[in-house]
C-alpha cells in the first residue's frame, strides 16, 4: 500500500463552515470520478496500532485531470479529534493520503443517472457531474438533487451555469421537498441512483426508492460490499 505525504497548497472557505483542502497531485497518481481516499494526520501510524481518531475515509472532490486532489468537509465538526486537527491545518502543512478507490464512478449503461445527496455530499457528486459533462456516452441524461436546509448549496455557483438539456440540478431546502422531488422524478427509463449522505438519509432514501419500485441493484452507495446489507435490509424491514 503506497502512502503519499502531501502538502496543502490551498484552503478554500466554501459555505457554512465547509472547507476545501487542495493538495498537489503526484504525477503517477490517477483515480476515477467519485473516488475516495483515507486522509490521516502525520503521526497517525507512529504507535503499535494506527490511531483511528486521526484518520478518516473521505471523498475526493476533484477529477484526476484537474491535477490536484481536493477534499471538502465541514470543520471542525463536533466531537471529532480528526476534524479539530484538520481545522488547525494551514497551507504548507502535510497530511497522509492512501487507499484510493472508487465505487461511485459513472455507469455508462444506457440508463439515466440520478444523484441524490444531502449537504456536503455534493463533494462526492461534483466530480461525477464533471466526468459526465466530459463523456456522456450511453448516459441519456443526468439529474442532480441536493437537499440542504440552510439554503446554501456547495458548488452551486460552479455547476448551475453548466446545465443544459441533458443535465439539470435541483437544490432543495427541506426533506419534504426532497421526497416530493423523488415522487415527481421522470420515468423515461430505468435510472441508476447514486445516494450520498448520513446513514439515516441513505436508509430513508433507499426505502423511499424501493417503494417507488426502484430495485437495489440500481442504487449505488459509497460503502463496502459487506456493509451494503445494513442499508438495504433496513428498507426491506421497514
Amino acid at each position: 500500500m503506497e502512502k503519499y505525504q502531501l502538502k496543502i497548497v490551498e484552503i478554500v472557505d466554501e459555505i457554512n463552515g465547509i472547507k476545501s483542502f487542495y493538495f498537489d497531485k503526484p504525477t503517477e497518481l490517477t483515480w476515477s470520478e467519485g473516488a475516495h481516499v483515507h486522509l490521516a494526520h502525520l503521526g497517525y501510524d507512529a504507535g503499535e496500532l494506527p490511531n483511528k481518531n486521526w484518520l478518516r475515509h473521505m471523498s475526493i472532490t476533484t477529477l484526476s485531470s484537474e491535477n490536484r486532489i481536493g477534499i471538502t468537509t465541514k470543520v471542525p465538526g463536533s466531537n471529532s479529534e480528526f476534524k479539530t486537527k484538520l481545522a488547525e491545518q494551514k497551507v504548507g502543512d502535510e497530511l497522509i493520503l492512501f487507499k484510493f478507490g472508487s465505487r461511485m464512478f459513472l455507469r455508462h449503461m444506457n440508463q439515466p443517472i440520478i444523484l441524490l445527496s444531502m449537504g456536503v455530499g455534493m463533494a462526492t457528486m461534483r466530480p461525477v457531474i464533471l466526468a459526465y459533462l466530459q463523456d456522456r456516452s450511453n448516459i441519456p441524461y443526468l439529474l442532480n438533487i441536493n437537499v440542504n436546509s440552510s439554503g446554501e448549496f456547495l458548488f452551486r455557483k460552479e455547476l448551475d451555469p453548466l446545465t443544459g438539456e441533458d443535465y439539470h440540478n435541483e437544490w432543495i431546502t427541506s426533506r419534504a421537498g426532497f421526497y416530493e422531488a423523488l415522487t415527481n422524478l421522470p420515468e423515461k427509463s430505468a435510472a441508476i441512483y447514486y445516494v450520498v449522505g448520513t446513514d439515516d438519509f441513505m436508509k430513508e432514501t433507499i426505502h423511499f426508492l424501493n417503494k417507488k419500485g426502484i430495485v437495489n441493484s440500481d442504487i449505488i452507495l459509497d460503502r463496502k460490499d459487506e456493509k451494503l446489507s445494513e442499508y438495504f435490509s433496513y428498507s426491506q424491514n421497514s
